[in-house]
């Protein structure tokens, strides 16, 4: 090939990479969440590392505001090193790395009383059927609105309601993270500030 030859075909992939790298810039906005308010921890000045937990089934509980008030956050860990959650809006329910996640604090580490066998059950139910989920906006109904969207205490509420262990506090038509961490199943035994 000649020397022009290499040229125009050193321009021609220069500018197709260049095209790909601006539709790249000009996609990225259209898709960002829509910022709905629903759960932040954009007003901490200070994240903790979640931290590994004891067992496999553990729960951890984080700060996090509503435009409506404080409903807080939680996970469960499919491992002692694994959390499935649901971050927030605009993402999907996933497995993330408990040693490099942060979240507002404190953070408290809770165990579940309960049978480890049903602790492994909800873990399990929870990295395999409930990751992938769009994030669900309507928290005040979220135990009557099936599945096919989770929020983070929605999550670990029916990944143990899987294995027969309702963590719902006081009964309503919601379950919240307090509701989780207040219900008298859940164990604090950890806490990071």
């Amino acid at each position: 090939m000649s020397k022009i030859g290499r040229i125009l075909a050193s321009s021609i992939a220069a500018g197709v990479m260049a095209g790909t790298a601006l539709t790249g810039l000009l996609v990225a906005p259209a898709q960002a969440a829509p910022n709905t308010g629903i759960s932040s921890d954009s007003d901490c000045t200070e994240k903790v590392k979640v931290g590994n937990s004891r067992y496999k089934g553990d729960i951890f509980h984080s700060y996090a505001k509503l435009d409506r008030g404080t409903r807080n956050h939680v996970g469960v860990y499919y491992t002692t090193k694994i959390v499935v959650e649901a971050p927030g809006p605009g993402s999907r329910s996933q497995a993330r790395t408990a040693a490099t996640l942060t979240k507002c604090g404190p953070v408290h580490k809770m165990l579940v009383r309960t049978t480890q066998a049903n602790r492994d059950k909800a873990a399990d139910y929870a990295y395999r059927k409930l990751r992938g989920k769009p994030f669900d906006t309507h928290s005040n109904k979220n135990k009557y609105n099936g599945d096919h969207e989770l929020n983070s205490s929605e999550l670990v509420w029916r990944a143990y309601l899987a294995a027969s262990v309702d963590l719902d506090h006081d009964g309503g038509t919601a379950v919240h993270a307090d509701d989780i961490k207040n219900d008298g199943s859940a164990v604090i035994y950890s806490t990071r500030r």
